[in-house]
């Protein structure tokens, strides 16, 4: 349980890094830009918008991208404790997980109606 719970989170962390430092480098080479954000432009604030950025090879969608991997992490990690409580059939803490799993899909449905 915790060989899998290690390998999904370090490979997480190590995946959005790589994908972080991937959009860093395209950012710096096909746009420059300084380090104060321009009046005209517009970075990519939507999963609809970064998947686009993405499609097209903007570096700020592409960091985003890997920031969006990085917030998905723990989540995939809430995920896979459920799978191994209910495999080890300990009911307790697959229910005490479900719910915390609940609980964070609740907060980014009400955090993106806010946004």
């Amino acid at each position: 349980m915790d060989t899998a719970i290690t390998m999904l989170l370090r490979i997480g962390v190590l995946l959005s890094v790589s994908i972080i430092a991937v959009g860093m480098v395209i950012a710096f080479v096909h746009e420059p830009v300084s380090f104060s954000t321009s009046p005209g432009s517009h970075f990519p604030n939507t999963i609809g918008e970064v998947i686009a950025g993405v499609r097209h090879g903007s570096g700020q969608a592409i960091m985003m991208a890997g920031l969006l991997v990085l917030i998905a992490t723990p989540v995939a990690r809430v995920a896979l404790s459920i799978v191994i409580f209910v495999v080890e059939r300990d009911r307790l803490y697959a229910a005490i997980t479900a719910a915390v799993f609940v609980i964070l899909m609740i907060a980014f449905a009400v955090g993106r109606a806010a946004g």
